[in-house]
């Protein structure tokens, strides 16, 4: 039997990545049945008209916090799999089948895939080089997923209640340490996904030293800190 999957994204005035995004998701192929929920922070643009179109569900709040957001659509997802995508990021025709086909493995609690780049930038090969970072991590068990493609049990993102909403920035990293206390991590390379490049067009390779910086801090400042044995 084909999981329900609970796909989440969300949103604060995105009105000019939404559409492609949503258009994405509605278009999956050979992935069984699906719900879209869309969780806004109180945007000021048309992001609430476009969601229409498209989510099954909109939830707002006047949080504006991707970690309470994503928390938020979880509360109301119905799927045995929670998916979740950014706003500006565009899903490949079997993003979502990959995921599926990826939990089959019941030992498996969290999956990931490849990112590369929604414009054309100079420097394409530093989404190769994280990409190959990231599978890399997962081989040896230290999963630094990105939150804007990747995807969970449902039971398993309770379990450890979900995303830290006290963390401001690399939320995304820190459930991915934690989910390792549940289940396993999976790097497929059919859970494609193509983020925008917006907050780096000017200066490419601060994106991949950012990148550098997390796994870093990741291992020598946030394993530290981890609470009991990993």
């Amino acid at each position: 039997m084909i999981p329900l999957v609970s796909m989440v994204i969300p949103t604060l005035n995105e009105e000019y990545y939404l559409e492609r995004c949503l258009i994405s998701l509605r278009t999956q192929k050979g992935c069984g049945t699906f719900e879209i929920i869309v969780v806004d922070g109180g945007s000021s643009d048309d992001t609430v008209t476009i969601a229409k179109k498209y989510a099954d569900k909109i939830v707002t709040t006047p949080e504006k916090s991707p970690s309470i957001q994503r928390n938020l659509g979880a509360t109301v997802a119905k799927g045995d799999l929670l998916a979740f995508i950014d706003a500006d990021t565009v899903a490949s025709r079997f993003w979502l089948k990959g995921i599926i086909e990826a939990f089959k493995d019941q030992s498996i609690a969290c999956v990931t895939g490849p990112l590369f780049p929604l414009e054309k930038i100079k420097r394409p090969y530093l989404y190769s080089l994280t990409n190959a970072l990231q599978k890399i991590l997962v081989r040896i068990n230290y999963p630094l997923f990105w939150g804007a493609s990747c995807a969970f049990r449902t039971n398993a993102f309770r379990k450890i209640e979900g995303f830290d909403e006290k963390l401001l920035t690399s939320e995304d990293h820190d459930i991915s340490r934690r989910i390792r206390k549940i289940g396993k991590a999976a790097y497929d390379d059919n859970v494609r996904a193509f983020t925008s490049h917006r907050k780096f067009l000017e200066n490419e390779e601060k994106a991949f030293f950012l990148y550098i910086k997390d796994i870093l801090q990741y291992f020598f400042v946030r394993k530290i800190r981890a609470p009991g044995p990993m």
